[in-house]
């Protein structure tokens, strides 16, 4: 094996050089940075990648770190457990091109200020990345991603010479995402649920660079050998469309807002009239124990980012077997302390929101509060007709 990729060194090594002509303005290599396209999710934060063009050749290429194939083997259950692989692809940058200012994303252009043995370098790294052996890696959305890849690529080829600059304010993962998911408020939602307090720490302005817009930005101003500057032009194409993304009118709040006042409506009537509304008390304690069964899952069997999750004291996993207990009550006692306790643990939850380590979703506000109401309506309810 090593003497096969010696080999391929080798060859990549003259085939550059003989179709290569140092001349900056007719060969080069470029870093792409593609804008959000928030009609999926995974498109949100927008796309990173490398392009090579020769003038004199007609080569001009485009290195994409951003390829998954839905038919790889357990493709679902790899992105289930977080360990999905991705691969590099190489395809005709005009063609790339097209296709993402099609869907009306931006697309600037960086043209990297290298000399001749570091653009070889380069070229016989990517050459050698895209071989069937090397193009795959395992994926993760933030340690390990297209932007970060064309980061961890520049720095391991140019070596020290490199000095990134800082995008300065201390934020945090879930902070970026954010900025990114202010008009997709339900993925946004998912993720906030999904994703535990480890995205929640402040990130040094190199773990930034996981959005490609914030790669673009440290590229901007970054030097090598302190005293030229990597990017030497910057070509911004179709900066006019950036199109907003206007995402559902029914966002969590308004949804959770409507599931909070009939919430409010069906346990007045219960307490007043008696009214009991046991399939609705099972279709709550059921789905938020499907949740909880899930978040337990992707902490305790997964790679993704999701452990210690406090979405867990709304969403216990145990209230899927309570549910049950709303269609028939085997033991009153059983239900109404099991009841209490969670009661209890939404009221620590609320009391304790803004000093826990993880950042909360605002709008599980809303839903938190209908389930803490259906709780505290169904042990006064349930408490009422023992002592009668």
């Amino acid at each position: 094996m090593k003497v096969h990729k010696i080999i391929l060194t080798i060859i990549l090594w003259f085939t550059f050089l003989s179709s290569y002509s140092y001349d900056n303005e007719q060969s080069g290599f470029s870093v792409i940075t593609i804008g959000p396209y928030e009609n999926e999710l995974y498109s949100a934060f927008g796309h990173s990648g490398i392009r090579y063009y020769n003038k004199n050749t007609g080569e001009d290429y485009f290195y994409n770190y951003g390829i998954f194939d839905f038919d790889q083997p357990n493709f679902y259950l790899n992105f289930l457990n977080g360990r999905l692989l991705y691969k590099v692809g190489k395809y005709s940058y005009p063609a790339a091109k097209n296709y993402y200012i099609d869907q009306e994303r931006f697309v600037k252009e960086q043209l990297l200020n290298l000399d001749q043995s570091q653009e070889i370098l380069l070229y016989n790294y990517l050459e050698q990345n895209i071989q069937p052996e090397n193009a795959n890696y395992l994926y993760n959305y933030v340690y390990d991603n297209c932007a970060t890849k064309i980061r961890d690529i520049l720095s391991e080829v140019i070596g020290d010479q490199l000095s990134f600059s800082e995008v300065t304010g201390d934020v945090s993962f879930r902070n970026l995402m954010d900025m990114y998911l202010k008009n997709n408020l339900w993925g946004d939602l998912g993720i906030d649920i999904c994703l535990g307090p480890e995205i929640d720490r402040v990130i040094s302005y190199k773990d930034k660079m996981f959005i490609p817009d914030f790669l673009f930005r440290s590229l901007e101003k970054a030097s090598l050998g302190g005293s030229k500057e990597l990017v030497k032009e910057t070509v911004i194409l179709n900066p006019s469309i950036i199109k907003e993304f206007r995402g559902n009118f029914l966002t969590p709040n308004i949804i959770f807002f409507i599931f909070f006042i009939f919430i409010l409506t069906i346990s007045f009537r219960q307490i007043k009239y008696d009214i009991p509304y046991h399939l609705i008390d099972f279709f709550i304690f059921l789905s938020t124990g499907l949740i909880g069964l899930l978040l337990s899952y992707l902490w305790l069997f997964t790679d993704h980012l999701s452990s210690n999750n406090f979405n867990l004291v709304w969403a216990l996993p145990s209230n899927i077997l309570i549910s049950f207990l709303f269609i028939k009550v085997l033991s009153k006692k059983l239900l109404v302390n099991y009841l209490i306790l969670y009661a209890s643990s939404l009221i620590a939850l609320f009391l304790m929101w803004s000093f826990i380590p993880q950042n909360l979703n605002e709008s599980l506000v809303l839903l938190i509060s209908g389930i803490l109401v259906r709780v505290l309506t169904n042990i006064l309810c349930i408490s009422r007709s023992a002592v009668q």
